[in-house]
């Protein structure tokens, strides 16, 4: 039987144990933590975990040696082996490069997730013109601050979730961001901090499947709403933006300057007064939903897509997405702390227009922080409509009834 090995999941991998079992492979999952899945999936969806065939459970599913020995001491085979979870892309590139089987080059994967060394390439390559500076310490950045034009943007040179992702306005502001950054204890944040031109304008993200050398499938462009500058709280697809052929176009030559030549992205933009600018590269499929908003857009399963890839069965002639219709996704979150005492009913909210899913990431009695991270969403909401702008406003409004709905008692 064919055997695909996921190394840990996201949000948007729970589908991809899904598809295998729709396909009849048997999947398996690698992982070292079932309390990361608490906190990375609405409670909802846990039990998607419950349909991979077989669960390894390691030490530490980062140690390549590790996993390795799992493997050989649990499977007689494995097809394809490789992760939606970011924390993981780049052990698993070499993992797949170890066995011999198809995957990202795991070189491609490390500029892309040293935020420093990545702006760097772009420079050298000429792909891009962001300025940035590397400190090696949250504590380093007020002794920088003389040397930094502000405004500035601030995040972990590796990181995920928007933690620590903040704008510097000013010197005076400095002192204040270095306490909070310097406080920071996750699993895959680095103590390392970039300081880098802040970018005025509307992020976007190009999500796209790589099938081989400068052979780039574009699912599309998505529209990506933030609250506090970096705190992303929604998403909607397909966007149809003025500048969309030089946006893919950018996000193209992004990947192929940090040498990408296999896999999914999820390319970030901001598009300023003088153009699209690079944020980042995530070498994986959107997480917190995205995945869904592309295939409910397209009516084809972008994680499935994934699997086969890495299995050899993709025509690299074949062009793959077509647009359907929209879809968006959103979240409610608090500007204040307090504790959950009230949540709407499922019921009331599918009942909304265009509402396809439903999730809840806390529950009653939790405590609720002011949102600075990913982590502080309260529950989430995915739409359809005939185009992105329709999905958009059907996700807004069904968010604003879960508000009305939602009661958060002051600590």
């Amino acid at each position: 039987m064919t055997t695909v090995v996921f190394i840990e999941t996201n949000f948007s991998g729970l589908d991809a144990i899904l598809y295998c079992k729709s396909r009849g492979y048997r999947s398996v999952l690698v992982s070292d933590s079932h309390e990361r899945f608490k906190k990375w999936f609405p409670e909802s969806c846990m039990n998607k975990l419950g349909q991979v065939d077989l669960l390894i459970q390691v030490e530490n599913s980062n140690d390549i040696d590790e996993v390795k020995t799992a493997l050989q001491e649990n499977l007689d085979r494995v097809d394809a082996v490789l992760t939606f979870a970011e924390i993981r892309t780049e052990m698993t590139a070499r993992l797949a490069r170890d066995l011999g089987l198809r995957g990202a080059a795991p070189e491609a994967i490390q500029i892309a997730q040293d935020k420093y060394r990545f702006r760097k390439v772009l420079l050298e390559q000429g792909a891009d013109d962001v300025n940035c500076m590397r400190v090696e310490t949250a504590e380093q950045l007020s002794a920088a601050k003389g040397d930094v034009s502000y405004p500035c943007f601030i995040k972990p040179v590796q990181g995920h979730s928007s933690i620590g992702a903040v704008v510097c306005n000013g010197a005076d502001d400095m002192g204040v961001l270095t306490g909070r950054l310097a406080a920071i204890d996750e699993d895959w944040i680095s103590k390392a901090f970039v300081v880098e031109d802040y970018l005025q304008g509307r992020l976007v993200s190009v999500e796209v499947l790589t099938l081989g050398q400068g052979v780039h499938q574009v699912v599309g462009i998505s529209g990506r709403d933030l609250i506090n500058d970096c705190v992303e709280v929604g998403a909607s697809f397909p966007l149809q933006h003025p500048l969309a052929e030089q946006i893919k176009n950018k996000a193209c030559a992004a990947l192929d300057a940090i040498g990408y030549h296999l896999g999914p992205s999820h390319v970030e933009m901001i598009v300023t007064e003088s153009g699209p600018h690079l944020v980042e590269i995530n070498t994986r499929v959107g997480g917190s939903g995205h995945s869904i908003m592309q295939d409910l857009a397209t009516g084809r399963s972008i994680v499935g897509d994934c699997v086969e890839l890495c299995l050899g069965n993709l025509d690299m002639g074949e062009r793959l997405y077509h647009h359907r219709q929209g879809a968006a996704w959103k979240c409610l979150v608090s500007d204040e702390g307090g504790v959950l005492e009230k949540l709407p009913q499922e019921d009331d909210i599918h009942k909304l227009p265009g509402v396809e899913h439903f999730w809840l990431h806390k529950q009653p009695g939790d405590r609720i922080e002011a949102a600075s991270s990913n982590y502080h969403w309260i529950l989430q909401v995915m739409c359809t409509g005939g185009d992105q702008v329709q999905a958009r406003e059907n996700a807004d409004e069904a968010i604003k009834k879960a508000a009305e709905l939602v009661h958060i008692r002051a600590a």
